[in-house]
């Protein structure tokens, strides 16, 4: 494996330059900078030879003039520039028509020139830029947006953030003749679903299934697994996950969905996935199950584990569909997040559960609307419901009656103080549908679902890096004079961005009229575009605006409403409170290294996140000789210091322990008027036990670290453990 990555980084770092000369020039160096005297065939050589240096670096290029000669008319001179080079003309900073880079006045430049002889040199190269590089980003430049695929996954196993399990499906898709056999390592696999008992294999599949896992934690250490075995050691339930998911839950852990809908609708496959949404509003995968049914023991297992693998950090609200094992579930091991109901999985079951009525009611459906979305309090919606259930006689109706037990985990009127992200919306769950929908169908085998699952990821990650991009290197054009359209355009991503736009243009046509005053000043607004009217009360002294259409509490950016009452009395910024750190452009600032350490906390979460930073560690050290020497001192020295402090902290507690042995012992014989606190014992046998469990085995040298390491294996939770145990466990796992 590692031979294969050092052959892609070769290929990578070598750019390729049309000109035969050059290549035999530059062929085998690593690291090409432009400099003067270099030599070139033609203009468009030099040209592109400038661009493959600009994409090793990070940013984009532009011709910023050429000149040709009077006599021959051919091109003499010329001169190629970051694409941030200048300054933007005054005349174009109040224009709508924004220019897509922004310029920064940055002076990257090659200057080449023509040599009586026809060949090109360079006669001037500056290198410093202003502003930020970002070769992680290099192809999703515009100008590099054509790579073939297999090309941009060799510069993506290299250069992007957190993208491990990429590495793994671009080596698989190598070593198996393609990507169209990504996914063969696990064999003909015939899936099938024995439900509520066990999920039915094939003879050796659990086999090559704990093989799979292994081998992509053995590319990414920070993945997660996590197997459930019934009482005869059948495989019952699975849960997996990959690093980045674990690294994106840090930044957009308030709002998670667990979405059952495949269970209900593939027998084949009970897929189950975890489902948050990152800063750029688009799905993004918090970690996927496989279970044999839908009873709350094994909800209760999937949501452990589950938690177990975000290193015991609970979201602030999980969606979910409406059941009562799943609430019951989540009402066990979160008893703190607040738990809703999906409005559109509710909506969507109003046909099938209601259509009784809806045949004999036309009015039913617009009443029901109203009743949910236009009643501005509790009494409000109160009043409307029970006259409902006169109306159209829906007391004995059983699913009715439990939609009214559990109204304040769905009804808008109780979403106050509760942000979505938006995932209760009928628009992003036919956003997260269609996220599995091009992948999955009703008779994918798990062998065909794991091919998918890989893509799945790539496809994520390809567009989540061109929005970062995107975000960071373009403006968004403004359609109006607003002073909140030009606030937000510099904060949010361009995608939340554009949603707050158009509430922001739909301003012009509300109207408001004050309803009530004194403190909290309540507005009847107008909404003319929708017909509509709208309850929004502000209270000046805290800059407070709330809005019963719900559109901050749902999708987390203030609603054409709200800012027509801001408008109207003179508030000419969005309040800070208004603004969510996780829509906006800096949502993924990483972590400090206190705030690293405050979350590291077990010794389970130490291994996985110094293993982590091994790898990145790894990376840097294998680019050079001279690296790899320092990072190998590096590690000697620091692992004896961790043997050291190991013994020494052993060797105190034994003392202490014999310290309290002698004590103990004279206060038997009545030598000692005071007694030691229990409290102290314990806490001292505590810290005994921690430390004997923590103390490395490991003497003198990294080869021996190296031998000790092999011998581990990941068992049923993807930790380790030694690998006689673990083949003892293969054994046991009947099909």
């Amino acid at each position: 494996m590692g031979d294969t990555l050092n052959e892609v980084q070769c290929r990578v770092d070598v750019p390729v330059v049309s000109p035969k000369r050059d290549i035999a020039l530059f062929e085998g160096d690593k690291d090409i900078e432009p400099h003067n005297g270099i030599e070139f065939e033609s203009h468009e050589a030099a040209y592109s030879f400038y661009q493959e240096y600009a994409k090793s670096m990070g940013f984009t290029t532009s011709i910023k003039n050429s000149r040709r000669s009077k006599k021959t008319k051919e091109f003499i001179d010329a001169k190629f520039a970051c694409s941030r080079y200048g300054v933007t003309p005054e005349s174009d900073s109040g224009s709508s028509r924004r220019p897509s880079v922004k310029k920064t006045d940055c002076k990257a430049c090659m200057h080449v020139k023509r040599r009586p002889d026809g060949k090109w040199i360079i006669h001037e190269f500056i290198k410093e830029h202003n502003h930020e590089l970002l070769p992680a980003l290099a192809y999703h430049f515009r100008i590099h947006r054509n790579v073939k695929l297999a090309e941009k996954n060799n510069v993506d196993i290299l250069h992007a953030v957190s993208e491990r399990t990429r590495k793994m499906y671009v080596e698989m898709s190598r070593q198996s003749g393609g990507c169209q056999n990504i996914g063969s390592v696990l064999g003909d696999i015939n899936y099938q679903f024995d439900r509520g008992q066990y999920l039915a294999l094939d003879e050796g599949d659990a086999q090559v299934m704990l093989e799979y896992f292994k081998h992509v934690q053995k590319e990414s250490p920070n993945f997660f697994y996590s197997i459930d075995l019934n009482e005869e050691q059948r495989l019952r339930n699975l849960f997996w996950i990959d690093a980045k998911s674990i690294d994106d839950y840090l930044s957009f852990s308030d709002v998670v969905s667990f979405d059952t809908t495949y269970i209900k609708s593939n027998d084949k496959l009970p897929f189950a996935p975890f489902v948050g949404v990152n800063h750029h509003s688009q799905p993004i995968l918090l970690g996927c199950a496989l279970i044999s049914d839908e009873t709350k023991p094994t909800f209760v297992w999937l949501m452990k584990t589950w938690l177990r693998a975000m290193g015991g950090q609970a979201p602030k609200v999980i969606i979910t569909d409406q059941d009562k094992a799943l609430k019951s579930a989540i009402e066990e091991v979160f008893p703190n997040v607040r738990h809703c109901f999906s409005l559109w999985h509710i909506l969507e079951r109003i046909p099938e559960n209601l259509s009784f009525v809806i045949k004999q009611y036309k009015n039913f459906l617009p009443k029901f609307n109203k009743c949910i979305f236009k009643s501005w309090t509790d009494e409000q919606f109160d009043m409307r419901w029970w006259k409902m259930v006169t109306t159209f006689e829906l007391h004995d109706d059983i699913w009715f009656q439990s939609l009214y037990e559990d109204r304040k985990k769905w009804v808008p009127t109780y979403m106050e103080d509760t942000f979505l992200a938006g995932m209760s919306t009928p628009q992003r769950s036919e956003s997260m549908n269609y996220f599995f929908d091009k992948y999955i169908h009703k008779k994918i085998t798990l062998k065909e679902f794991v091919k998918q699952y890989g893509i799945i990821l790539q496809t994520r990650y390809d567009e989540e890096a061109i929005a970062d991009f995107d975000t960071l290197h373009k403006q968004p054009a403004l359609k109006s004079p607003s002073p909140w359209e030009k606030q937000m355009s510099t904060v949010y991503t361009h995608a939340i961005f554009k949603k707050f736009q158009v509430e922001v243009l739909g301003v012009a046509g509300c109207q408001s009229r004050i309803e009530a005053g004194d403190g909290t000043i309540k507005f009847i607004v107008q909404d003319y575009e929708k017909d509509e009217e709208f309850l929004v009360t502000w209270n000046e002294l805290n800059s407070e605006v709330s809005c019963f259409c719900r559109l901050f509490e749902y999708k987390g950016f203030l609603c054409r409403h709200a800012l027509s009452v801001l408008q109207r009395c003179g508030c000419s910024s969005v309040p800070s409170r208004y603004i969510l750190k996780r829509w906006t452009k800096d949502a993924k600032i990483k972590e400090s290294m206190a705030d690293r350490t405050r979350r590291v906390q077990t010794r389970v979460q130490r291994y996985n996140d110094l293993c982590k930073r091994a790898i990145d560690l790894s990376e840097e050290g294998s680019l050079s000789e001279e690296n790899y020497n320092v990072v190998f001192r590096a590690l000697v020295d620091a692992l004896k210091n961790c043997v050291l402090v190991n013994n020494s902290n052993n060797n105190g507690a034994e003392t202490s322990n014999n310290a309290y042995s002698l004590r103990e012992a004279q206060e038997n014989q009545g030598t000692l008027a005071l007694k030691p606190s229990k409290k102290r014992i314990s806490r001292k046998r505590k810290v005994q036990l921690e430390q004997d469990v923590m103390l490395v085995d490991a003497q003198d040298s990294l080869q021996q670290m190296q031998v000790q390491l092999n011998l581990m294996e990941p068992p049923h939770d993807g930790y380790y453990v030694n690998q006689q145990s673990m083949q003892g466990l293969v054994i046991n796992l009947q099909i």
